[in-house]
């Protein structure tokens, strides 16, 4: 797959929008940065069923969550669907989320599919949630658009795999704007580090546009579309 990027940390994916290659997109007029399946406590809880893995990883989600919020300094934070991975330690997760409120003057947790156990519901999650032409749900259910907005999901944990041609493979995280059957559809990266990516696929008499998330820069990859459905 040929690819084109700059040396930016950041890309427009549509006018006032940037996504920024630490998997958050970020609206800086109307002042709110989103991310997506930040399943803070995975590695914990596959532990704790018996899974052999190392505990790492939300730290450096609570690092990365921090410097994007102290850079751009949204007014709206919004963790658009599983904050977290499954079944919490009420003490850890109760600090966790003081922490999280104290990055924005306003933390909006939208519910996913993981984010089931009674102390995680206590905090107060809504179905969805909306911004000046944008419409914000997890995606593991199917929830009416309001006419006129950008349906913007995470849930799928969207990569694409780059191949040298002699057999290397890199898999990175992707962000997706697709268009078609009627709506315009963004899907955001996984935030998680433990969120390995499901290679996308077009959907039928959809148009697709790819932006690659890099450790160091955004390469834009595939399709013909801009963020907001204009095809050339």
């Amino acid at each position: 797959m040929a690819v084109a990027g700059s040396d930016s940390g950041s890309a427009p994916v549509a006018p006032g929008v940037v996504l920024d290659r630490r998997l958050a997109l970020v609206h800086k007029e109307q002042g709110w940065l989103a991310v997506a399946d930040v399943h803070y406590g995975f590695s914990e809880a596959m532990r704790a069923s018996g899974g052999l893995f190392p505990v790492w990883g939300d730290a450096p989600i609570e690092e990365r969550l921090g410097a994007l919020c102290a850079d751009y300094r949204p007014e709206t934070l919004i963790i658009n669907g599983d904050l977290v991975h499954g079944r919490v330690r009420r003490e850890v997760f109760g600090g966790f989320l003081e922490r999280l409120c104290g990055l924005a003057p306003r933390v909006v947790l939208v519910g996913g599919n993981h984010d089931r156990s009674p102390t995680v519901r206590a905090a107060g999650f809504v179905e969805s949630h909306s911004e000046p032409g944008f419409f914000f749900h997890h995606g593991h259910l199917e929830l009416p658009v309001p006419d006129g907005c950008v349906e913007v999901t995470g849930h799928f944990h969207p990569a694409v795999t780059l191949r040298d041609g002699a057999g290397l493979r890199l898999k990175l995280p992707a962000f997706i704007a697709e268009q078609g059957a009627g709506r315009t559809r963004w899907i955001l990266p996984a935030f998680s580090p433990w969120a390995g990516g499901a290679v996308w696929e077009d959907g039928v008499d959809c148009v697709t546009q790819r932006w690659i998330c890099g450790p160091r820069r955004i390469l834009p990859a595939g399709g013909n579309c801009d963020g907001f459905g204009t095809c050339s």
